[in-house]
């Protein structure tokens, strides 16, 4: 799910450009602060303006006034060259904000600071020129984007439609089915296989109940039920949540069986507890990872066998990671967020290594457990009480500085985790503004955060205006003993050419069922919606490939691990392809404090993420749903013993409802037809469309996101 600054200006640079008035810019920005009118009559305005209301909150603009505009959300402007217009906006959420106007090649034109208290104000006064195209809100731009349009001209737009073959940045891919395997959930969070080759799975439900799922469906009681366990869902402590929000990302969020299951009866689970004696006051709740006992025939779990194995206490609701995972070695790896908020950096988040960002607890692995990888020894107990040990060869065992638990570090919400048959773990990673990424883990590794998101790196003062230099590496002292960042194996952004792409990763498995030649041997993974108000169920569904990884793959002569020079699609990436990065929409002369030439980019990066360094990514088409798409909000993966990936999906932003399912994927021609939420019944179109939220983060389990988690 993406995450907000905690409301600090986001500095851009100044501009060249010939269209903004930088005197008028500073008598703006002055004014901003204290949530003033900006009177420009100073400027030579005479005429009385006209004026424009909206509410602005994460989910979109709200438009207030004039009529023709209220009630609608990210509403167009429609505005008349050379006439002054007076916007006024309330903050709707208690969330950093502000309002910025470009043109259609991305040139800013108008640009506020940002109010961060809910019922504030704030009045920009300008005169409409026919170069305006857009307006957005500088730290979600993903959601709260809207187009203008001056003087009936067709001056709206973002860089690109929907579909447009030059808009896109993953490439139309291997066509699949899903097969529904149960319906009927609230959002399903974790999938496990309960025993080999019986067909019966585990399924985690959001809302605290463990189903066992068969070819038949759902079982009909839980197998077991930690819903009077949960904190309350719906209800927040801590400075990042709006009581009002029905958004939440705890609850149920993983379970793992034991290797031995079917001889032993353990299995795991992971799940968001209220606070409990260990909770500082005002943080929100308490992240347990417990043992459960299920009865002689494994048809049931029981609740009284709990064993609490790991707590970690939670600043804030969301960054609480989700699935777990055996290795091959028989260990069980434990991911967890950053602590939640956003930047790392908010209360509960301590300091790090690195002076340039405030926080956090990505780089830290002296005081807490928050923000990596976890690996412990459930069949033995430690000498120190705890009630697992922690494998002698865990990274940090016998070192000077540094908890023992931890396998890998760097990770803002480690969302998403799998081994292949080659015992590689992946393991993907919510970011915040910019971009989402999924990386192969190893001991020991650091993945960045808060120094760099993705590949990219990150500024908590100004996090959707990254800094071009930050460090590759950690200092040459312990525990880091100058570790190099790890740069992921999967990076997108959240716009591009000024559609948006996703807001969250789901992470995934590979396929290896050998049923669909083209998907096989790739890491199949998803994004919790690419709808901008997050609002409607529209998850994608994405493969990345290592370079001659897949069967498929012609043999290039690459060794392992080496990337070759191709794009999402498998083809040279275009020269056309060469923007900056920043969270606006990536376009043509797109402003980051850098002159560009309109098609050519020679002083900047080649492209907005470096595709040469990644795996070959591609979008997913589902067959029998009305244009390739999937009109679900993606809640996570999971994989069978046989090498089957399964989507787990709702039709819900928050955690309501019965419309969560279970589909695997199979061929296209043994898929299941899937309606779009408009056209399926008209209890799940409501539903659909009263999923209506303040997300503020990855999507729930999640991503995502809020992603969402999320987030």
């Amino acid at each position: 799910m993406s995450d907000h600054p905690d409301g600090r200006p986001i500095s851009v640079p100044d501009s060249t450009d010939g269209h903004r008035l930088t005197s008028r810019r500073r008598v703006l920005q002055a004014a901003v602060v204290t949530g003033g009118v900006i009177g420009l009559s100073d400027l030579g305005r005479a005429q009385e303006p006209e004026t424009i209301e909206l509410g602005g909150e994460t989910s979109g603009w709200q438009g207030v006034a004039p009529e023709a505009i209220a009630g609608e959300e990210n509403p167009t402007l429609e505005l008349e060259a050379g006439t002054t217009y007076e916007l006024t906006w309330e903050n709707l959420d208690g969330l950093p904000h502000n309002f910025v106007i470009e043109t259609d090649d991305g040139e800013e034109l108008e640009r506020t600071e940002l109010l961060a208290e809910q019922g504030e104000t704030q009045t920009l006064e300008f005169e409409a020129t026919t170069e305006m195209a857009e307006y957005y809100c500088e730290p979600h731009t993903a959601t709260m984007r809207g187009d203008i349009s001056v003087g009936g001209g067709d001056t709206a737009g973002g860089g690109g439609e929907e579909g447009d073959e030059a808009a896109r940045f993953f490439e139309p891919g291997t066509e699949i089915g899903v097969q529904t395997l149960a319906e009927g959930m609230t959002a399903p969070t974790d999938f496990a296989v309960a025993d080999e080759g019986e067909g019966r799975y585990f399924v985690a439900d959001q809302t605290g109940e463990l189903w066992i799922v068969g070819e038949d469906g759902l079982q009909d009681e839980p197998f077991l039920d930690v819903s009077d366990r949960l904190v309350e869902l719906g209800t927040f402590e801590g400075d990042y949540a709006d009581p009002e929000q029905d958004y939440d990302e705890r609850g149920l969020l993983g379970v793992e069986p034991h290797p031995d299951f079917a001889e032993n009866g353990r299995f795991f689970v992971h799940y968001s507890a209220p606070p409990n004696d260990e909770t500082p006051e005002g943080w929100s709740h308490v992240e347990v990872v417990s043992e459960f006992m299920a009865d002689e025939e494994r048809s049931q779990g029981d609740p009284e066998s709990e064993r609490v194995l790991m707590e970690f206490q939670s600043p804030q609701y969301n960054h609480v990671s989700g699935p777990m995972a055996f290795g091959p070695d028989g260990y069980l790896y434990v991911p967890m967020g950053d602590g939640g908020g956003a930047n790392d950096d908010m209360e509960g988040h301590v300091d790090d290594w690195y002076d340039e960002n405030d926080g956090g607890n990505g780089q830290d692995v002296t005081e807490n457990l928050l923000g990596g990888v976890h690996r412990i020894d459930v069949d033995a107990e430690g000498d120190d009480e705890r009630p697992y040990a922690i494998p002698d060869d865990n990274p940090l065992v016998d070192q000077d500085e540094g908890l023992d638990e931890y396998y890998a570090w760097g990770f803002r919400n480690p969302f998403g985790i799998t081994f292949d048959s080659d015992d590689r773990m992946f393991v993907a990673d919510a970011g915040q503004d910019l971009f989402e990424e999924a990386n192969i883990v190893e001991a020991g590794g650091n993945y960045g955060w808060n120094v760099k998101e993705g590949t990219h790196c990150f500024s908590t003062d100004s996090p959707s205006d990254p800094p071009e230099d930050c460090p590759d590496s950690a200092p040459d002292e312990p525990p880091y003993d100058g570790q190099e960042l790890q740069d992921p194996i999967v990076e997108y952004p959240h716009v591009y050419e000024g559609n948006v792409v996703g807001i969250v990763i789901v992470g995934g498995h590979v396929y290896e069922a050998g049923e669909i030649g083209d998907l096989d041997g790739k890491y199949v993974f998803g994004d919790w919606t690419a709808d901008p108000s997050r609002e409607e169920p529209a998850g994608r569904l994405f493969a990345a490939v290592e370079p001659g990884g897949a069967a498929e793959q012609p043999d290039d002569g690459m060794a392992d691990n080496e990337t070759g020079d191709v794009g999402a699609d498998g083809q040279d990436v275009e020269e056309e392809a060469t923007e900056d990065v920043q969270d606006e929409p990536i376009d043509e002369n797109n402003e980051t404090g850098n002159e560009t030439d309109a098609g050519a980019d020679a002083d900047l990066e080649d492209e907005v993420v470096p595709r040469d360094d990644l795996w070959e990514m591609e979008e997913l088409q589902v067959a029998g749903s009305e244009d390739g798409s999937f009109p679900y909000f993606v809640r996570q993966f999971g994989r069978d013993d046989d090498g089957n990936v399964y989507v787990l999906a709702n039709r819900e932003g928050v955690p309501q409802g019965d419309t969560g399912a279970v589909m695997r994927i199979v061929p296209p021609g043994e898929g299941d037809s899937i309606e779009t939420p408009d056209g399926a019944a008209e209890a799940d179109a409501e539903e659909a469309e009263n999923a209506t939220e303040d997300v503020q983060d990855e999507p729930i389990d999640e991503n995502n996101e809020t992603d969402g988690n999320g987030a």
